[in-house]
């Protein structure tokens, strides 16, 4: 028994040393965050605005955040354009590949989505559009000049490029 109360004493002990004067919790000091919490907060003001697309945009201070609309999936086709810059052939189905710097064009709904062999989903979304998961970082999109050095077709809503692991976008 008294070894519990020798413990107890040590434990009591430290936990006095290692409180300071400024941390001890009393009403006055609680009081004192409070207010100071509820004056952070009316200094920043939420702000609220909708665009032409349904988008939400949230600003809180110098910070934005944006809600995206939900996205209305119709079954409309899209072409999109995917070039193999890698060494390796890419597989979609048995014998659907796409050869080493060759493309493909696919004519992929919105309510589809393509899974090819090296990882990368090529899907519609529930708030974006089109959405690629591409873990590996292996897509990279075209844009620009780049849509006449790969040769993309002028019908193309959408180009990408597929490049080794790490290099893509």
């Amino acid at each position: 028994m008294t070894k519990y109360i020798q413990i107890f004493i040590i434990f009591l002990t430290l936990s006095a040393c290692g409180q300071k004067e400024t941390e001890k919790k009393t009403a006055e000091n609680l009081n004192e965050k409070l207010s100071e919490s509820e004056r952070q907060s009316e200094s920043q003001k939420e702000e609220k605005w909708t665009d032409s697309n349904g988008n939400v945009f949230i600003e809180k201070g110098n910070e934005i955040s944006i809600i995206p609309a939900k996205y209305n999936k119709t079954g409309k086709i899209y072409k999109v354009f995917i070039y193999n810059e890698t060494s390796d052939e890419i597989g979609i189905i048995e014998n659907l590949k796409i050869k080493p710097n060759e493309f493909r064009v696919f004519n992929l709904k919105d309510i589809d989505t393509l899974k090819l062999d090296n990882g990368v989903k090529f899907m519609f979304g529930e708030t974006y559009g089109l959405e690629i998961e591409d873990k590996q970082s292996q897509v990279s999109g075209l844009g620009g000049k780049f849509l006449d050095a790969y040769k993309v077709p002028d019908e193309a809503e959408w180009a990408f490029v597929i490049v080794p692991a790490g290099k893509g976008d």
